[in-house]
């Protein structure tokens, strides 16, 4: 019987260090949320310009949002360009967005693929005559 117990007590007593070697439970971050105010610059890989670039994202269904863009192009002429980005993946609170709109005979096709976190947002374009990067950050406490 004196067996018996010491056995069990053994155990009993070996179980948590065993759970304390084992490697932690490391939840996966969920997906952030794009929307709200946005800001930092595009530049053109084709040729060298840049400029300020805003954007505010507003969601409008579960793997959809309505980005408006606003910035400056040779310093002095704005534009604007509204686009609805596509969540085409995610996970580990990193979000995969695309987006492509026809502008017209002129301009072409304008599309875009993007990696965005809670607080970074890195896309790539391309347009008939133009490829190049938007990059935009935001704070954290929006």
């Amino acid at each position: 019987m004196r067996c018996r117990v010491a056995v069990v007590a053994a155990v009993l007593l070996a179980a948590p260090a065993a759970a304390d070697d084992a490697p932690p439970v490391v939840a996966a971050s969920p997906a952030p949320d794009l929307s709200g105010d946005w800001k930092g610059h595009w530049e053109s890989d084709k040729n060298g310009h840049r400029g300020p670039l805003r954007a505010t994202f507003t969601r409008v269904g579960p793997n959809c949002y309505q980005v408006k863009f606003a910035g400056r192009f040779a310093k002095i002429i704005p534009f604007r360009y509204a686009t609805p980005m596509t969540v085409v993946g995610s996970g580990d609170g990193v979000v995969l967005l695309s987006a492509s709109k026809t502008l017209g005979p002129l301009l072409g096709t304008f599309s875009m693929s993007a990696t965005a976190t809670a607080t970074t947002f890195d896309a790539d374009f391309t347009a008939k005559n133009d490829r190049g990067k938007f990059v935009l950050t935001r704070d954290c406490g929006r």
